[in-house]
C-alpha cells in the first residue's frame, strides 16, 4: 500500500514536470511568435521616435545658439569636418564647408544619434554662417540661401539637419571614410556645395531624415533678444541723463536723431538739439553692442517715445500727464514712455530696408502717427512685436 502511494506520487510529479515542459515549449513558441509578428514595427516605431527627438533637439539648440550670439545674433556654428563634436573656425570670411556633422559640442548637447546609432549632420546658409566682423549684415532682412524640395518642401531655409540612417549601397563608413559626407547622404543631399536638399520615403536607394530651420522660425526669437538688447541700453541712457533721444525720421539717411520726431528708426548718432551740451558724444557714455549698428538693426527696430521725455534741455517724464498708450495691454496700459517695435520680415508689398513706417510695420495703430500704439496677434498679415522700454 505505502509503495502504490509513492508510485502514484512519483508520477504525479513527472506529469507535473511534463507538464510545466510542455508550457515553457510553448511559451517560448508563442513569444517567437509575437516577436515575428510584433517587433519589426516596434523597433520601426522606437527607431523613428529616436531620430525625430534627435533632429527637434538639434534645431532648438541651433536656435538658442543664434539667438544668444554674442558675435553676430542669428549666426549659426560653422559645422564640424572632422567629427570631433566641436565647429570648425572660419576660413576668411567663411565656414571652410557649409556642410558636415552637427557640432553637437558646441551646441552644448549630448552626442545625439538618429535611430540607426549615426551622428547627424548639418548644413548652414553662407549668410547666417558664424562668420567674423565686417561680414556682410545679418539681420531681420536677411533671406535664407537653403531650400528643400520633395515630400516636405521648405524655402528661405538657414540650416538644415540630416539623420543619415542606415548604410546603403556602396557607402563605406569605416575610419578613413567617416567624413565623407557621400558616405552618408545621398539623392542630391551629398552634392558639394548643394543650397537645396531633397525629402523623400525611405527606400532601397534613398534613407536621409531631413528638418530643416527656416528664417521664419528663427528670426522671430533673434529680433526678440534684440528687442531686450535695445531696452537695456535705452534704459541706460535714461537712468544716466533723465530723457530719451528722439527717433531718426525714415527720410533722413545720416541716422541721426531729428528734432521732435517722436516715431521711427533708432538713431546711431545725435545732432545738437538730442544733445544736453554740443560736446557730448553721441549716446553720451552708454554703449550699444558692437553687432548692433554693424548689423544695421537700427534700420529695422521702430522705437517710439513719448513727447515730454524725449527733450534733453527739460525733462519731463516724471511730470503730471499722460504718456504713451498700448493697447492689447493690461491696464495700466497708458503711461508707455518708450517702446519697441520689431517687424519682422517683410510682408505683401513691403519694401526693406525701411523707407517709411509702412514698410516695417502692419497695423494702421502703430503707423498713424500718433501716441497710441497695439500689441496685435503675430499671423499671417502682421508680424510685428512690440516691447515696452519704460516703465
Amino acid at each position: 500500500m505505502v509503495r502504490t502511494r509513492a508510485r502514484c506520487s512519483v508520477r504525479a510529479a513527472q506529469n507535473g514536470q511534463a507538464l510545466l515542459a510542455l508550457l515553457v515549449i510553448l511559451g517560448i513558441g508563442f513569444g517567437a511568435l509575437f516577436y515575428t509578428l510584433i517587433s519589426p514595427a516596434s523597433l520601426a516605431l522606437e527607431t523613428e521616435k529616436t531620430t525625430s527627438e534627435a533632429l527637434a533637439q538639434a534645431r532648438e539648440a541651433l536656435i538658442g545658439y543664434a539667438a544668444s550670439d554674442d558675435n553676430r545674433p542669428a549666426s549659426l556654428p560653422c559645422p564640424d569636418t572632422d567629427n570631433n563634436g566641436s565647429a570648425q573656425l572660419y576660413a576668411g570670411s567663411y565656414c571652410p564647408s557649409e556642410i558636415g556633422r552637427l557640432p553637437w559640442r558646441t551646441l552644448g548637447l549630448p552626442d545625439l544619434r538618429d535611430g540607426s546609432g549615426e551622428r547627424l549632420w548639418y548644413a548652414v546658409s553662407r549668410a547666417f554662417s558664424r562668420n567674423p566682423a565686417g561680414a556682410p549684415a545679418l539681420n531681420t532682412d536677411t533671406p535664407g540661401q537653403l531650400a528643400v524640395t520633395g515630400t516636405a518642401p521648405a524655402s528661405s531655409v538657414v540650416a538644415v539637419v540630416f539623420a543619415p540612417g542606415p548604410v546603403l549601397g556602396a557607402q563605406a563608413r569605416d575610419a578613413a571614410s567617416q567624413n565623407l559626407v557621400q558616405n552618408y547622404l545621398e539623392g542630391g543631399n551629398e552634392v558639394t556645395g548643394a543650397t537645396t536638399f531633397v525629402t523623400a520615403s525611405a527606400g532601397a536607394t534613398f534613407n536621409d531624415r531631413l528638418l530643416p530651420l527656416t528664417r521664419d522660425a528663427l528670426l522671430p526669437v533673434v529680433e526678440m533678444r534684440v528687442a531686450r538688447e535695445a531696452r537695456t541700453v535705452l534704459r541706460a541712457f535714461f537712468s544716466a541723463h533723465g530723457y530719451f533721444p528722439f527717433a531718426n525720421a525714415y527720410a533722413d539717411g545720416t541716422y541721426r536723431c531729428t528734432t521732435s520726431q517722436y516715431g521711427g528708426r533708432i538713431p546711431r548718432y545725435f545732432s545738437d538739439d538730442c544733445k544736453i551740451a554740443p560736446t557730448d558724444p553721441d549716446w553720451n557714455g552708454v554703449t550699444w553692442p558692437a553687432w548692433f549698428f554693424s548689423n544695421d538693426w537700427h534700420q529695422i527696430a521702430f522705437y517710439a517715445v513719448a513727447s515730454r521725455c524725449a527733450s534733453p534741455t527739460a525733462p519731463g517724464c516724471a511730470a503730471a500727464g499722460s504718456l504713451m498708450t498700448v493697447t492689447g495691454m493690461p491696464a495700466p496700459n497708458d503711461d508707455l514712455q518708450a517702446l519697441v517695435i520689431m517687424p519682422g520680415r517683410a510682408l505683401g508689398a513691403q519694401a526693406r530696408p525701411c523707407a517709411t513706417v509702412n514698410d516695417c510695420i502692419e497695423d494702421v495703430e502703430n503707423t498713424n502717427g500718433d501716441f497710441v500704439y497695439a500689441r496685435t496677434v503675430v499671423g499671417a498679415t502682421a508680424n510685428d512685436r512690440l516691447v515696452t522700454v519704460a516703465p
